[in-house]
Parts: C-alpha cells; sequence; structure tokens
C-alpha cells in the first residue's frame, strides 16, 4: 500500500480557521489525485471524520475518510488515533486470516503534517440494527446475524491471543478517561450539572461522576473484585452497532461472512472485551436512537428529566435487555469469560462510562447533526447533556451497587431505562 503525502496544509501552510473548508479543499485534491469524483458525503457514524464516496473513472466507488487535526480533540477522536487505526485494520487482516475478508479493505492512505485519509471500497450495505429501527422482531435477521459475527470475532479474534494483567485495569482505563475528558465537559456544559456535589437525574438523585471517577482511582477495593484478570487480542476497541455492516444477509446465515467491521478504536495492545462488547449495550439504551432523535431535556426545581425524544425504538430495548443473555449462549463467550466472575459487572460499569465519554466526543469536534425525523439539525451541546445525563444516572447506579453488593446487576441496571 503506498504512503502518499499531499500538499496542503502543511507546516507552512496551516490550517484556516474554517475547518469545514480545509476539509472541502483536501477531499477535493485527493479526488484529483485519485483521479474519481466525489458523489456523495455519508454523515452516519459518530467520528469526527469526514466520509466521502467517490466515483472511481474506471466505474465502481471508492469511500475517503479524511481527519483534519483538531485541537483538544479527544483520544480516539485525534490524528494519532485515527492514523493507528489504519495500522489497526492491517495487523488483524495479517494476522488472523479467517477474519480477513470482513475487516475492512484498506485501497490506499494520504497523510499530511496536520491530516490524514485513508481510501476504502464502498460496499452496499447496512449497520447491524437497521431491522430494527424498522420494526423489525429481534430474533429475525438481528440476533442470529449478531450470534454467527460475535461468535467470529470472539472465537477467532479475542481468544486469539490473551496476557495477564494487574489490578486496577477499570481504574486505568474507564474512570481515568473520564477524568481525562472532564475539562470538555466543564467548557460547555453548565456548572449545575458539572460541578454540583450531587445531580439529580430522572428523580435520582446522583454523584457527581468525577468525584465517583477519583473513588474508583482512590480505592482500588470497590473493583478489585471485578477488573480482568487478563487482557485478550485488540479485534475492535469501538465496537458499537454502526460499526458492524451486514452486505449479505444469506452469507451472514450461513457462516461465509457476508459482513465488514469497520473503524476500530486505533490499539494494537491486548484490549478487554468487556469494554467492546458494553459499546454495543450502549448502542441500544441511548447512542444509536439518541444520535438519530435527539434527546427531550428538561430542568425543574434543579432536577434533570432526560429521554430520547419521541421515545427510543422498541426493538432497541428488546435488544439492550436480550443483549447478555445472547452473549451467555455463545460457545466462544463461554470460554472467554470461564474464569471471569466480574465479566458482567465490568460490561456493565464499562456501560455506564462510555455514555460519559461520549458526552466529550459530542463536544471534541462540535459539528451538528440532522435529526432523522427532523430537518432540523441536533445541538451538539444537547447531545453531549443527553448522553451526560443518562452516564450520571448509570454510574451512580453501578458504584452503588459495587459499595452494597461488591458486583452490579443487569437487571437492576437496565430497569433505569423505564
Amino acid at each position: 500500500m503506498a504512503v502518499q503525502n499531499a500538499t496542503v496544509p502543511d507546516d507552512e501552510n496551516p490550517p484556516a480557521p474554517d475547518a469545514g473548508a480545509v476539509e472541502d479543499a483536501l477531499l477535493g485534491e485527493l479526488a484529483e489525485r485519485i483521479g474519481g469524483a466525489l458523489t456523495e458525503e455519508l454523515t452516519e457514524g459518530g467520528s469526527p471524520a469526514r466520509l466521502v464516496k467517490l466515483a472511481l473513472p474506471g466505474g465502481g466507488f471508492q469511500v475517503v475518510k479524511l481527519l483534519v487535526d483538531i485541537p483538544g480533540a479527544v483520544d480516539g477522536h485525534d490524528l494519532d488515533s485515527f492514523r493507528v487505526k489504519i495500522r489497526q485494520i492491517e495487523k488483524i487482516r495479517a494476522e488472523i486470516p479467517e477474519l480477513r475478508e470482513v475487516y475492512t479493505e484498506l485501497s490506499d492512505e494520504f497523510h499530511g503534517d496536520n491530516w490524514s485519509a485513508y481510501t476504502m471500497p464502498f460496499y452496499a450495505n447496512q449497520d447491524i440494527a437497521a431491522p430494527l429501527r424498522a420494526g423489525e422482531d429481534v430474533e429475525k435477521r438481528y440476533a442470529p446475524q449478531l450470534r454467527r459475527i460475535l461468535s467470529d470475532l470472539v472465537g477467532q479474534g479475542y481468544l486469539r491471543s490473551s496476557e495477564e494483567t494487574a489490578p486496577g485495569h477499570i481504574a486505568e482505563v474507564h474512570a481515568d478517561r473520564l477524568i481525562r475528558r472532564f475539562w470538555l465537559l466543564q467548557k460547555y456544559l453548565p456548572g449545575a450539572l458539572v460541578d454540583a456535589e450531587t445531580i439529580t437525574v430522572n428523580g435520582v438523585v446522583c454523584r457527581n461522576p468525577l468525584r465517583l471517577a477519583q473513588t474508583l482511582v482512590d480505592q482500588p477495593g470497590l473493583t478489585a473484585g471485578v477488573d480482568p484478570a487478563r487482557l485478550y487480542y485488540p479485534v475492535h476497541g469501538d465496537l458499537n452497532t454502526r460499526n458492524i455492516l451486514v452486505l449479505d444477509d444469506a452469507a451472514v446465515s450461513a457462516g461465509r461472512g457476508g459482513y465488514r467491521i469497520i473503524d476500530p478504536r486505533g490499539t494494537l495492545g491486548h484490549w478487554d472485551p468487556a469494554y467492546d462488547l458494553s459499546k454495543i449495550l450502549f448502542s441500544f439504551t441511548v447512542w444509536d436512537a439518541g444520535l438519530r432523535k435527539g434527546f427531550r431535556l428538561t430542568q425543574d426545581a434543579g432536577e434533570w428529566q432526560v429521554a430520547i425524544e419521541g421515545g427510543t425504538y422498541p426493538a432497541y430495548r428488546a435488544a439492550a435487555h436480550g443483549l447478555l443473555g445472547l452473549l451467555r449462549g455463545l460457545p466462544e463467550f463461554q470460554r472467554l469469560t470461564a474464569d471471569d466472575p466480574g465479566w458482567e459487572s465490568r460490561y456493565l460499569l464499562g456501560h455506564a462510562f462510555h455514555l460519559l465519554a461520549e458526552a466529550a466526543c459530542r463536544l471534541s469536534d462540535i459539528k451538528k447533526r440532522t435529526g432523522e425525523d427532523t430537518a432540523d439539525q441536533l445541538d451538539p451541546v444537547d447531545l453531549a447533556k443527553g448522553h451526560y445525563l443518562y452516564g450520571v444516572l448509570f454510574l451512580e447506579d453501578a458504584v452503588r451497587q459495587l459499595e452494597a453488593e461488591g458486583r452490579v446487576d443487569h437487571d437492576a441496571a437496565l430497569s433505569l431505562l423505564g
């Protein structure tokens, strides 16, 4: 694969204040270099990167994915992580032949001093949750497909290699991530949400999440029973439902591929699968519907109410409640968690932290999105508030259960969805 450098922007020609104009100029230059024509902006996804469909002169299409460095971007959304994504895809495709064909192929890559882009083939597809948004029953397509895909990713991916890890992983990965990102929440969200000692959400009095994160750092005994003892092969790192694409229903059903895994986190070291699989849960509880519909946010006498605007998709609620049972029914998953009694608690604790981390992500690139049911744009600050309030609620519940019982119960946690 060739690595190319375009000419703008660089140190002698720094990006203009209008990031969109800089991105447009770079996309135009890349299209000219490749010899294609930009045809359509692809707007789904939670990444700050620009994703554009490109018609090739000989027929067919590619996708160009471009990220221009954003000062202050959170880890996972920053340029360094974006560049490692490319290396992670190459690593998986080279080291795991069984998964080579289901990971995004890379056609080419391009780098400047403060930007990078890569191209990949375009495939007609839908994300794995699309049938659920249309009202299809969970067991018709979604659940059988997810079982097949996760059997592959766990059995051929995560379990490919592992290494021991020291206690304190939850504090190091989840709590520290929130602590590092909290300045961004404090910059954009009202002090009543980020500075108060307690925040009342949907009738529940919750402690400040920054204080809770610091508590997990300062009191390692709280998570000692649920920290992982081993980390596994870095299959992904951001396994939300939009990063699992179905190309061919029949092929997936027959176990002959038919899907693509895209947009890994950008990590080459061993990883905790509970982190990844709780991203699927987070997709169904709040994230995917929240980004498509927005949030209904109200405040009265210092108490906050948060809900998905218009309500979430009914099948999403069923998928969220059924995900842990689906996982437990997979022989590969049983092997993965056989000596990991804290897995369920860590999965639920990770879900809460993902919601809070996503609030910062919505503010990292501060781009507006168009809602599914409205032509109006969804305010990124409101999207951040929605994720933050749900995260505050779920983290309070998870830590409260850890303090009282030493574990987090699945049914008790998901009862917060109403």
